[in-house]
């Protein structure tokens, strides 16, 4: 497929592409008005990565460990310890918004953020969070240099006892006597002095240290009130539904397309048809009354594709001649009849002399279309009255065409058309006129038009847009193949003017003016015709 392809597939499934967001949008924009509005603060806060409580402490650290040491805080901040000091801080009891942390780029702040149904509930949050953790971390800070401070002064207390128990052993060696022991008893308390000097130095760091913890945190930027909600986000979740509901459209149009075996546009039909010629393309137009558009609106841009019709037919009647014209279709209700009724007036306009003969005895409307009784009709011409009688003039211009009703239905359709009487009907009618226009049964549901294709000079098959399928053109065409039917070439009826590959009025507006039937216009149409029927 081209992408002129995939556009044809766009318009003709416009609807339901456009239904697919419509039902997104309206979906999307129900879940908005039905959500409660969210608001978002942010507090943030200087996490010192590195010691920095301790005035005797060195920096020692490795700065290739902050990040690390960064995303370990921020899942201390978010653990339940500080969610525990929030409610306790703030007296709650229940369940509380959770705090969310993120590191800003290449520095050791870090973002809290708290959402709640309230902006200012979420502003008090944040910074109660952040103060949470700068108490947690205090705490557990000062209580390891508590614990690290009991175990030096356990130390302490061990090296005095053994300074004590020196102190007697030195007080128990005999006066005058004994001074190498004492030697030795003295170097070994000064030594024991000497480490509990340094126990006592370090417990008097770690006091100072204690009574200097912050946590190694402190605030940055407290939180601010939000104005506007963070959700819902009515823009942006529009924008996504469009963006999804013409996604679902068009995969919805494209599923149908691939599954839908009618035929909807020249181009189906062409590739179904197998070579068949597409001699013209009908718009879907109504005409203003109950008679066919050629005779109740003959000016109307969309009669000449009736005109195109007859062109092709006439370029096919340089090659054999084309005397009696069946129409037909696979289906009822595809459009024969309004074809066949437009085609004779077409050829009664351009002078010639016309029959149109209602050959389908199963559900006859020629009489319908031109306000005539449907009997006497054809039924009585086969029976043997005579076929003059039996003809309604239509007045067309200066020219009349002459209809032939379907007359009384027999219980036998296909064995009357298929009479020898009926070929001499139809020989008495061609002598009679130029063109004998037949409108017949449809081929698929009964063999009329199969046992009628015998009896005429050319079939023409005529197929609805969006209604025949490809399949029953397929067989349509099969049956009349089977039979050595005269099928020159088919119709596509109803097609919408859009899609219609020639246009309207070729650019000149509703009307262009009347026909002309010079010889050199003749011509020239004969020529049109060729390039159309040979596509």
């Amino acid at each position: 497929m081209t992408l002129r392809d995939y556009w044809q597939v766009v318009v003709r499934r416009r609807w339901l592409v456009l239904a697919g967001v419509v039902a997104t949008l309206a979906a999307a924009l129900i879940m908005v008005a039905a959500q409660t509005p969210v608001y978002e603060a942010e507090a943030q806060l200087l996490v010192r990565s590195l010691p920095g409580d301790s005035v005797f402490q060195a920096q020692s650290a490795s700065a290739a460990n902050a990040a690390r040491l960064i995303e370990t805080e921020i899942r201390v901040l978010e653990g339940a310890p500080v969610e525990d000091r929030v409610r306790e801080n703030l007296g709650v009891v229940g369940d509380l918004p959770d705090a969310s942390g993120s590191a800003i780029k290449d520095t050791d702040v870090v973002r809290i953020r708290v959402r709640s149904g309230n902006a200012e509930t979420a502003a008090r949050l944040a910074d109660a969070y952040m103060q949470a953790y700068i108490d947690v971390k205090r705490e557990q800070n000062v209580n390891s240099l508590l614990d690290a401070s009991a175990e030096v002064q356990k130390k302490v207390s061990e090296l005095q006892e053994q300074i004590d128990a020196i102190d007697d052993q030195i007080d128990a060696v005999p006066t005058g006597g004994g001074s190498d022991a004492v030697a030795t008893l003295t170097a070994q308390r000064q030594r024991l002095v000497d480490q509990q000097s340094v126990f006592k130095q370090r417990l008097d760091q770690i006091q100072v240290d204690a009574s200097l913890q912050s946590g190694n945190a402190q605030p940055v930027r407290p939180a601010e009130v939000p104005t506007g909600p963070v959700e819902p986000t009515p823009l942006r979740t529009g924008l996504l539904a469009l963006v999804v509901g013409l996604l679902l459209g068009l995969g919805a149009a494209f599923l149908i397309d691939y599954l839908d075996d009618t035929l909807n546009s020249p181009e189906d039909l062409e590739r179904t048809a197998g070579g068949l010629a597409v001699l013209s393309v009908i718009p879907d137009t109504s005409p203003p009354d109950s008679r066919p558009l050629a005779l109740s609106e003959p000016d109307n841009s969309a009669v000449e594709t009736y005109r195109r019709l007859r062109t092709g037919l006439q370029f096919i009647a340089l090659e054999r001649p084309l005397t009696t014209i069946q129409v037909t279709s696979a289906l009822p209700g595809e459009g024969k009849t309004n074809t066949a009724a437009n085609l004779a007036l077409i050829f009664a306009q351009a002078g010639k002399r016309v029959i149109l003969v209602d050959a389908d005895l199963r559900r006859p409307r020629i009489h319908h279309v031109f306000g005539i009784q449907a009997s006497p009709g054809l039924t009585n011409g086969v029976l043997g009255e005579p076929l003059a009688p039996l003809m309604h003039p239509i007045a067309v211009g200066e020219s009349t065409l002459q209809v032939l009703a379907s007359g009384t239905i027999p219980g036998n359709p296909s064995e009357m058309l298929g009479s020898s009487r009926m070929r001499a009907v139809l020989a008495e009618l061609q002598a009679s006129a130029d063109v004998v226009i037949i409108d017949s049964a449809p081929v698929l549901p009964v063999t009329d038009s199969v046992v009628l294709a015998g009896l005429v000079d050319a079939v023409v098959l005529v197929t609805e847009a969006h209604h025949t399928s490809r399949r029953e053109l397929a067989s349509a065409i099969e049956t009349l193949n089977r039979v050595g039917a005269p099928l020159v070439g088919l119709v596509l009826n109803r097609l919408e003017a859009k899609r219609s590959p020639y246009g309207y009025g070729y650019g000149y507006g509703k009307t262009y003016g009347a026909e002309t039937t010079t010889p050199e216009t003749t011509k020239k149409s004969v020529l049109f015709g060729l390039l159309r029927g040979s596509r």
